[in-house]
């Protein structure tokens, strides 16, 4: 058999000039790529503000961050974002490594827009190199604004690096749906517009701007309760839903207390180093034309609801009646109660007027969810014992829906709980008065007796603390807006949506116009002698009555 002649092994790499091989060399130049391209990622670049710092820093589980146009607020939370999902959070609140991020945009149009952008792609900020090292670094618009234009966007804040696999939903319009980190990190991205998932667990949560379902609100904070998770809203201060607002105002409450678990950073356009001034004159401008409301949304970061709100007259330094100046409601007030009979939250309000009718007073509510009549009647009793009432009103919209379990309607079953606990109105006796339908008429009453009048008075008082939850919806309740040649317009009809349950019986209340009534007068506990006469002249015939005849009946002349 023929033999093949032996493979030769290949040659000895040829040594550079200073004895290193090409190979070793190539190896080198990759390295050397590879260092500088980590000295330029985003991340290691980004110079926080001081509002924005401050809010990286905070370790409490639940942060808000309000902003205007342009202030900051949605690179500092992508950027917190993109720190824990690659294991750099300089202040260790999420794990180096297997970690869940869940992110909820309003829709998908946002999440391709805005999202995909801040997290993937480049130019989150612009970058520039220093004039003294030559290092790429931040521009900063204060010492560098005549050299703007040698300037260029930043790298991603995620590095292409890290991305071991991304799932689209669709991918040419930047609808993404989970990306898959190489530490073993995971992001899931949700729209909105859908139910809010269930089922799994995350470190971080971030919700981004004003969403349409706030049902993802208390379903993402329930996902971050196994691994002690942190949850973020960026958003500008015009939420449509009442998950904003009602975060920000647990902040409010808790802003003094060192262990609260929840903090508001508020961040302003005008404070933004990375804008010049020229600009900032120019958008100060044109916001102004749109209106003071519009200016401080955008420029301030503040909550401009009142020209939406419903009643924005209300005032608790004006309507409300301290408890020093009145202690307790007095006997001979007429009294009166409105009923919601909600079965996902029942609500009623008690009020009462003096005799010189100064004024219809609100002095006590229930607010009951998952109410049915028999829970109703438990806890009306409680509140209604030894007073007497001059009328019953209810939402007979809600009276006529039928319960499924009976098919009875529930201000039947209303009333059949109020006769069982023997508690009746002088008016309506066990029943009730239906509630005004008239809209317009109802809620033009309500602004009537909230208006200041010349001499500092109301027609409409509150009773201090006794109506919280009155107050909070108040607070909330909004007109509906419409829009006009693309612009938002509110109406005077009211916002329905969300908890306005305590809002609609104060209508329903104010409607009736509540006046005064003397109420019956109340006799003192009878002694033991007046119920033995009493049953002693039962007992020989006498008269059933209320009076007793002492002595003999004389015979007529």
């Amino acid at each position: 058999m023929k033999k093949h002649p032996a493979i030769p092994p290949p040659p000895d790499p040829e040594p550079a000039d200073d004895g290193v091989t090409q190979h070793a060399m190539s190896q080198l130049r990759d390295l050397q790529a590879e260092i500088s391209n980590r000295r330029v990622e985003a991340l290691r670049m980004y110079e926080p503000m001081e509002k924005q710092e401050e809010f990286h820093r905070s370790m409490v589980s639940e942060r808000i961050v309000i902003g205007g146009n342009r202030s900051g607020k949605s690179l500092s939370t992508f950027v917190e974002d993109a720190r824990a999902v690659t294991g750099q959070d300089p202040y260790n609140k999420y794990p180096k490594e297997n970690g869940n991020l869940a992110i909820i945009g309003k829709n998908w149009a946002h999440i391709g827009l805005v999202v995909y952008p801040m997290l993937f792609r480049a130019g989150s900020f612009r970058m520039i190199r220093d004039e003294v090292t030559n290092v790429w670094r931040a521009y900063r618009p204060a010492t560098d604004s005549h050299r703007i234009g040698q300037t260029k966007p930043a790298p991603p804040l995620i590095p292409p690096r890290l991305i071991k696999d991304i799932a689209w939903v669709q991918k040419n319009a930047g609808y993404i749906n989970t990306v898959e980190l190489t530490n073993g990190w995971r992001i899931f991205v949700f729209s909105s517009e859908g139910e809010p998932p269930q089922g799994f667990q995350a470190d971080l949560v971030h919700i981004d701007e004003d969403i349409n379902n706030e049902r993802f609100v208390g379903e993402m904070q329930a996902r971050l309760s196994d691994r002690k998770g942190r949850f973020v809203w960026s958003a500008m201060p015009h939420s449509k839903n009442d998950a904003l607002l009602g975060l920000c105002e647990r902040a409010d409450r808790g802003a003094d207390d060192p262990n609260c678990i929840i903090k508001r950073f508020t961040l302003r356009f005008l404070d933004n180093d990375h804008i010049d001034n020229d600009e900032k004159r120019k958008n100060v401008e044109r916001w102004s034309d749109l209106g003071a409301e519009e200016l401080r949304m955008r420029a301030e970061g503040e909550f401009t609801h009142e020209s939406n709100m419903m009643y924005p007259t209300f005032n608790t330094s004006v309507h409300v009646v301290s408890r020093e100046d009145l202690p307790a409601i007095p006997d001979n007030w007429t009294r009166y109660v409105a009923i919601d009979p909600g079965h996902t939250v029942m609500a009623a309000l008690f009020a009462a007027v003096p005799p010189d009718e100064k004024y219809v007073l609100i002095y006590d509510e229930l607010y009951i969810r998952d109410c049915n009549a028999l829970i109703f009647g438990e806890h009306f009793a409680k509140k209604a014992e030894a007073q007497s009432f001059w009328s019953f009103i209810i939402d007979m919209h809600g009276g006529r829906l039928r319960d499924i379990g009976s098919g009875r309607l529930p201000h039947e079953l209303y009333s059949e709980e109020l006769a069982k606990r023997g508690i009746r109105s002088r008016v309506t006796g066990h029943t009730f008065i239906p509630g005004s339908d008239d809209i317009q008429a109802r809620t033009a009453l309500v602004r009537q007796m909230l208006h200041i009048r010349g001499d500092g008075n109301t027609k409409l008082k509150f009773w201090e603390g006794a109506c919280p939850n009155l107050f909070r919806e108040l607070k909330r309740y909004r007109r509906k807006t419409t829009i006009i040649n693309g612009l938002p317009y509110a109406t005077d009809e009211p916002q329905t949506r969300g908890e306005v349950h305590a809002c609609q019986v104060l209508e329903y209340m104010c409607a009736y116009e509540p006046k005064y009534h003397a109420p019956p007068k109340v006799y003192g506990v009878k002694t033991w002698i007046d119920k033995y006469l009493l049953d002693k002249s039962k007992r020989k015939g006498g008269p059933s009555g209320s009076c007793i005849v002492l002595g003999p009946i004389g015979k007529k002349p």
